[in-house]
């Protein structure tokens, strides 16, 4: 009867304890990421009081004869085979992953941990870090960098007094000039010709102005045209005095029959370059392609020339751009972070890396939303999350996996198992007593 009374006791402790495991999953059934934990039992421990023999030639065989001395709690493990659903918050510093991976932090002493919860934020230095803790978000900061090689992730680029620090501007190195020169253009054999106005940003991401004037040369060829460098205004439209070369003149050649483009300065490319002087040196040196012009009469009875200029080549490279200031960030599905600025351009801040394990459900909790690697679980496999399939969401978070109806229903059975195990003790104490008030 004493076998009993225990096992009834060793029932109650691990009911207990599965109780409360699920008291932790209803208390986070509003936290993020994985929560959700199962309890399993297993049996003590048996007490034999007879081995089982095998058949002889006389008699049959016979089973052991045991007795059970309780149960236990075989394991607690985290369910991680179901993602929690995904709730949007359209915070951008929000981040939910699809798929098996999880973020890599480094924790107060320098030691990773990882975790589902995608609630980020960035401190005083322009880190990414977990919003609820300060650790430091890992990832790349090079573009095309090894996932292996992980570092703290800089969102914001700032200085040593914590101002954001500008992008600085780049010049224009190529420039085009399109557009038909008219033969029938009056004001071509004019004494001020033709003016085109081309704007391009300088060495010091400054906008600058060089006026270009269109003559017939002075001849009357109508076939060979003249493209002048007269001048070159600064950003406030002021000349810039001594600014341009002497004698930049360009003599323009094109093919008297169909009106197609045919030199610049004997360059049948039609490329002239021109590097500023002076007081416009920060303006730089540009090449100017005059290829992308013709020369012909328009059909639709139009006298004038038609000229246009453009920064950079046809495939938009090289135009140059301004100074700009840091506007936003997004963080892209596959967790790269991408910096937007007020002059249109873009430039990469680094790219979070995420870590798999060969079992998951070895990682230990360490509260917070983190875990640890242990030995069962096996080493962090780091690589980027689009690597297996998955990808992050920014702007929403994944809320627990906690399952409420399961929750309800483990409740019910574990109370009846706690009561069930109860009596047991209740009766096993009955039968002592019964057994006491024999000696009356």
């Amino acid at each position: 009867m004493v076998r009993s009374l225990w096992s009834g006791v060793a029932g109650l402790k691990t009911h207990q304890q599965k109780m409360d495991v699920i008291g932790n999953n209803v208390a986070n059934v509003n936290t993020t990421s994985y929560k959700s934990q199962q309890t399993t039992f297993g049996d003590l421990l048996y007490q034999t009081s007879r081995r089982a023999n095998g058949a002889s030639a006389v008699r049959g065989g016979t089973n052991a004869r045991q007795v059970g001395l309780g149960v236990r709690t075989g394991a607690i493990m985290t369910n991680v085979g179901k993602q929690g659903s995904i709730q949007t918050t359209d915070n951008a510093l929000d981040v939910s992953i699809t798929g098996d991976s999880f973020f890599m932090v480094e924790n107060a002493s320098g030691q990773m941990n990882y975790t589902r919860d995608g609630s980020f934020s960035v401190d005083a230095n322009g880190y990414l870090v977990t919003r609820s803790n300060g650790y430091y978000v890992r990832g790349i900061n090079q573009e095309g960098g090894d996932a292996a090689n992980t570092g703290r992730i800089q969102v914001l680029p700032l200085d040593d007094d914590g101002n954001l620090i500008n992008l600085a501007g780049e010049a224009t190195t190529y420039a085009r000039v399109t557009g038909n020169i008219s033969r029938t253009d009056s004001l071509l054999a004019s004494e001020n010709g033709r003016t085109v106005n081309l704007e391009f940003y300088g060495t010091d991401g400054k906008i600058y102005t060089a006026r270009f004037q269109f003559t017939n040369a002075g001849d009357d060829n109508d076939t060979t045209y003249q493209a002048n460098l007269t001048a070159i205004y600064d950003e406030n439209h002021n000349r810039i005095e001594g600014g341009v070369p002497e004698n930049m003149n360009v003599a323009l050649n094109y093919d008297p029959a169909t009106g197609k483009f045919v030199s610049a300065n004997g360059a049948a490319n039609g490329q002239v370059e021109v590097t500023f002087q002076g007081d416009a040196a920060a303006a730089g040196t540009v090449t100017i392609d005059f290829s992308g012009t013709t020369n012909y009469a328009p059909l639709n009875g139009a006298t004038s020339s038609s000229l246009e200029t453009h920064r950079g080549d046809i495939e938009g490279n090289f135009e140059g751009y301004p100074e700009g200031m840091m506007k936003s960030f997004a963080i892209g599905q596959d967790g790269t972070i991408t910096r937007y600025y007020s002059n249109g351009q873009t430039r990469f801040a680094g790219k979070i890396v995420v870590a798999e394990f060969a079992n998951v459900t070895g990682l230990a909790k360490e509260g917070e939303n983190l875990y640890s690697a242990t030995g069962n679980s096996g080493d962090a496999q780091l690589m980027f999350v689009t690597d297996d399939g998955g990808y992050m969401t920014s702007g929403t978070l994944e809320m627990s996996n906690v399952d409420l109806s399961t929750e309800f229903t483990d409740m019910i059975t574990t109370q009846r198992g706690f009561q069930a195990n109860s009596r047991v003790i209740t009766v096993t104490d009955t039968l002592l007593d019964e057994l006491r008030q024999l000696k009356r």
